[in-house]
């Protein structure tokens, strides 16, 4: 059955393949076009940078109405993200928006590796060392990045 919302992401998925934003990169989990599994690179320049962090986008029928559900399976060390890898970003708690996109939200994860909202932290330990000890911030950051090269870190759970 087709419905507003699978057309929907059925676009946007097109959308996602034909002209990735830099450093995003996507596919259907078994098909499911309910179910998107993402790599996030670390962007250049950055903390995060060579880091290439998993991420799932969970969509229901009530897209783009409901934003999606957003976890990494990733280990991650960063203010906006719960020790279960949940995302907690403004946009996908208490302002989404219909018009955006899931490209569009997949861009905002990324950029928030670098610009955490700490005032809003899932995660207050790293909020509180972002904010009072920026090098031992970054040194946690870099072991998650290196984390992130090792084979048994790559698999969805």
């Amino acid at each position: 059955m087709s419905t507003y919302a699978r057309r929907r992401l059925e676009q946007e998925f097109k959308e996602l393949v034909k002209d990735p934003p830099p450093g995003i990169f996507g596919a259907l989990r078994d098909n499911n076009l309910m179910i998107w599994d993402v790599t996030i690179c670390g962007p250049d320049d950055t903390t995060w940078q060579g880091g290439t962090f998993r991420l799932s986008l969970e969509f229901n029928e009530d897209y783009p109405h409901a934003p999606p559900i957003a976890k990494f399976h990733s280990r991650m060390y960063h203010p906006n993200v719960f020790e279960d890898g949940t995302v907690c970003l403004d946009i996908l708690m208490n302002n989404w928006n219909p018009v955006w996109s899931s490209p569009f939200l997949l861009i905002a994860i990324q950029s928030i590796l670098c610009d955490p909202c700490v005032h809003s932290a899932a995660n207050f330990e790293a909020a509180r060392l972002f904010d009072t000890d920026r090098r031992a911030y970054n040194k946690r950051v870099f072991e998650i990045v290196e984390l992130s090269w090792k084979s048994e870190n790559l698999p969805f759970n």
